[in-house]
């Protein structure tokens, strides 16, 4: 019973945490919404700067001058920026060569295609996240995708994922990309795409199996 009762206070805790982070979310005023989530915690008796184990704060990340301000992907993020650029690429060409004869190569206008499709359209669900007190890009092909925390994205994200990719286009050209692809065997594509945004341990740590996209 002691065991049980244990959980439940936790997940009480928990849910009304959580309530307090959807009231707030609606007025969409982030800073609020930390303030409001850090005293909802030391009213269940968390202390969020001490979390103990078992003990668990979503509150959304806290932004630098760079990630608030800057046109451009943050220093710190375009890592992780190139990554989810080179995921989505790998999704769209795989799925452009459905529609292609087994064996052949895209078309350089289906290429194109993918490119604009990468660009203007599958980059628009990815945010800033905070996890223990860190901040991670999150969104699919991530590795903090599936971490739970609240996610700061669209707006600002969106467009700098997009100025990210046209920056990737210019400086390999949408064929140049694609032969990437095709020349990428079971490795990301980002392990060859992101070579100028990603550090030699970064890359390092990308060169493992693909899954099934």
């Amino acid at each position: 019973m002691g065991l049980r009762s244990g959980y439940f206070t936790h997940f009480c805790k928990l849910v009304c945490i959580a309530l307090a982070v959807h009231t707030v979310l609606v007025s969409g005023d982030m800073k609020k919404l930390r303030e409001t989530m850090e005293k909802k915690a030391r009213e269940q008796g968390i202390d969020p700067n001490n979390l103990k184990p078992g003990e668990s704060l979503m509150i959304p990340p806290e932004l630098t001058d760079e990630e608030e301000g800057s046109r451009h992907m943050p220093e710190a993020h375009r890592c992780d920026g190139c990554t989810a650029v080179a995921f989505q690429f790998e999704k769209a060409f795989g799925k452009a060569l459905k529609h292609v004869k087994k064996g052949q190569p895209l078309s350089l206008a289906d290429v194109l295609d993918v490119a604009d499709l990468v660009c203007d359209k599958r980059l628009k669900e990815y945010g800033l996240k905070n996890i223990n007190s860190e901040k991670y890009l999150s969104g699919e092909g991530l590795p903090k995708e599936k971490e739970p925390g609240i996610l700061e994205a669209g707006g600002k994200w969106d467009a700098r994922l997009s100025t990210l990719c046209r920056e990737l286009i210019e400086m390999y050209e949408e064929d140049g990309i694609y032969d990437f692809y095709r020349a990428k065997g079971k490795e990301k594509l980002a392990v060859s795409l992101c070579t100028a945004y990603c550090s030699p341990e970064q890359l390092k740590a990308m060169k493992t199996p693909k899954e099934e996209l």
